[in-house]
């Protein structure tokens, strides 16, 4: 592992990282996968797959602190304190769980564009240009987003553009949709269905863990989102979820008993 070390101490070089990704990494799908990224996006995440391939054996030596003089009075009176860790604050983990769907996003952009070869009919072309428009303003936010998320661990203050973004982007969700009845949902197919029932079940629970932890996931300490417009925006978004999906289990369940 000392050559990973060689190369976090130095100069990063990202097709240098690659290579040792390859070498000492057995999931080759993930090296794929940042062969096909761009350095800009991907540098931060390639450096920390090489820094988790290290962890636990040779990071302390990298880590060690110089020992303390003999003279040094150190207190061992409560062992735990230094153990003591404060609490993310609920606005980092919001943008941590948005920084990975954007890395989600981006990544299957970059699988779809690799899948479409080098092809210059009119047809690719088209798809090409659609989903390099459509990755972009992806690849800005993180770019952005992610530096803001950093700097919160380095300094330990919630840098405020952080908040205005992560803000921001809660109140610009749109409302959901709402279901013209169910006889429109009635012309769906079996899949269509089963899909959207999905669907449906994921964006349930992410509502309901931002209004009960205000995160997209649930924590192991609750922390209510307090009274506010956005709650109650929220909370009439939750109602109006859990009805489309009570609505399309019962037709699902209707099919069934009908077959």
């Amino acid at each position: 592992m000392d050559d990973i070390l060689q190369w976090l101490t130095g100069g990063k070089d990202y097709l240098t990282g690659i290579a040792l990704l390859e070498k000492h990494q057995r999931n080759r799908m993930l090296v794929q996968h940042f062969r096909h990224s761009t350095p800009k996006f991907a540098a931060a995440k390639l450096e920390y797959e090489l820094r988790k391939l290290i962890k636990g054996k040779v990071v302390a030596a990298v880590q060690a602190k110089p020992t303390a003089p003999p003279w040094t009075v150190i207190n061992v009176s409560n062992p735990k304190a230094a153990k003591t860790e404060t609490p993310i604050p609920s606005i980092i983990v919001q943008a941590k769980d948005e920084l990975y769907e954007l890395f989600t996003a981006i990544s299957t952009a970059h699988r779809k564009l690799y899948e479409l070869g080098e092809g210059n009919s009119d047809d690719i072309v088209a798809q090409r240009r659609r989903i390099l428009e459509d990755r972009l303003p992806l690849i800005r936010r993180f770019e952005k987003l992610y530096p803001l998320k950093e700097k919160y661990f380095d300094t330990g203050e919630v840098p405020a553009e952080l908040v205005r973004m992560v803000r921001e982007k809660v109140e610009e969700q749109p409302a959901p949709v709402p279901v013209d009845g169910r006889v429109e949902l009635e012309k769906l197919s079996d899949m269509e269905l089963l899909k959207k029932q999905h669907s449906l079940k994921v964006n349930i629970n992410k509502t309901r863990n931002r209004l009960e932890y205000q995160a997209l996931k649930k924590l192991g300490t609750p922390n209510p989102m307090p009274d506010s417009p956005l709650r109650t925006k929220l909370e009439a978004k939750l109602n109006d979820l859990r009805n489309q999906y009570a609505t399309i289990t019962k037709i699902i369940e209707s099919r069934q008993w009908a077959s």
